[in-house]
């Protein structure tokens, strides 16, 4: 007979949390399938075009909070893929500027037909929604000094 433990308020809290997570990557990777990205792929096409020209692995990676590792070997695919191009400054040959090709752009635009993660969101009010991003917000705020990070590491959302 299996020991029933008990149920700690903070580590059930973020279990559910957590679940939420998986949950919502789940659903994303589903919607991308058709475009060969993965959730990751499809948020670093959504920031490449969002931060413009001035697109670095480095930025990228303190972006979504990812090794720096994971993130260069996710944008060797994605370039061999052909959705975007990686290109060594000039000036600093150890700088990679990351822009988005014709066939990136394409990728993006269907990747932002979200009726998925739209679909699951929608189950909550306005009201719910506000009280979540602000929640959400402390959250984030608190992690980031936990964990030593400048909140202009995550400037948005």
């Amino acid at each position: 007979m299996a020991q029933q433990i008990k149920a700690d308020k903070d580590y059930t809290l973020l279990t559910s949390l957590l679940q939420v997570a998986d949950i919502f990557v789940k659903v994303r990777e589903r919607e991308l399938l058709p475009q060969n990205l993965s959730a990751t792929g499809g948020a670093i096409l959504f920031l490449v075009e969002a931060m413009g020209k001035d697109v670095t692995p480095a930025k990228i990676s303190r972006m979504l909070l990812r090794e720096p590792h994971s993130i260069s070997g996710i944008l060797m695919r994605m370039e061999k893929n052909g959705l975007l191009k990686r290109t060594k400054n000039m000036e600093r040959k150890n700088l990679i500027r990351i822009t988005l090709t014709a066939k990136g752009e394409n990728a993006l635009k269907q990747a932002m037909k979200k009726s998925g993660t739209t679909h699951v969101l929608s189950k909550l009010t306005e009201e719910q929604r506000s009280k979540l991003k602000q929640s959400l917000s402390v959250l984030k705020e608190a992690g980031m000094k936990e964990l030593h990070l400048s909140p202009k590491a995550l400037p948005w959302p």
